[in-house]
């Protein structure tokens, strides 16, 4: 599998909730790094990945309820050699039918083929983040 079907693997994983398969994806030394106003903002490796993905899970499980909603769309735009660029759509909806969607661009290492960092950008942060602090009763 080449680094691109790593990433690719890793975003179908993600959007099918085949979490076994996406941990199996994860390098032992992973990190991760979300911009900040996020609820699991900032940069997470080791055991901290452990806690920011049950805070993503938490966050995001709820929003994307059906295959529609997890669906991104991901393309590769970029490959040079451990870094692969890719950008997808990601998408939620509350339990009041407010729906929100932003493109995202995610640069992503690759080493022995698995995941070893990974950093998302949001093209509506802003919106994101007014999105998931609204009420959710």
């Amino acid at each position: 599998m080449d680094n691109a079907d790593v990433v690719l693997s890793a975003i179908h994983a993600l959007e099918e909730r085949h979490m076994e398969d996406l941990h199996a994806l994860h390098h032992p030394d992973i990190e991760f790094h979300w911009q900040p106003g996020l609820p699991y903002e900032g940069d997470h490796c080791g055991r901290d990945v452990t806690a920011m993905a049950e805070t993503f899970g938490a966050t995001w499980t709820p929003l994307q309820p059906d295959a529609q909603t997890r669906w991104m769309d991901p393309k590769i735009v970029a490959v040079q050699g451990t870094h692969v660029v890719a950008s997808y759509m990601w998408r939620g909806i509350d339990r009041h039918g407010n729906k929100f969607a932003t493109e995202t661009l995610a640069h992503y290492q690759v080493q022995n083929g698995k995941l070893r960092d990974a950093r998302m950008f949001y093209y509506d942060l802003t919106g994101l983040i007014a999105f998931l602090d609204r009420p959710r009763a």
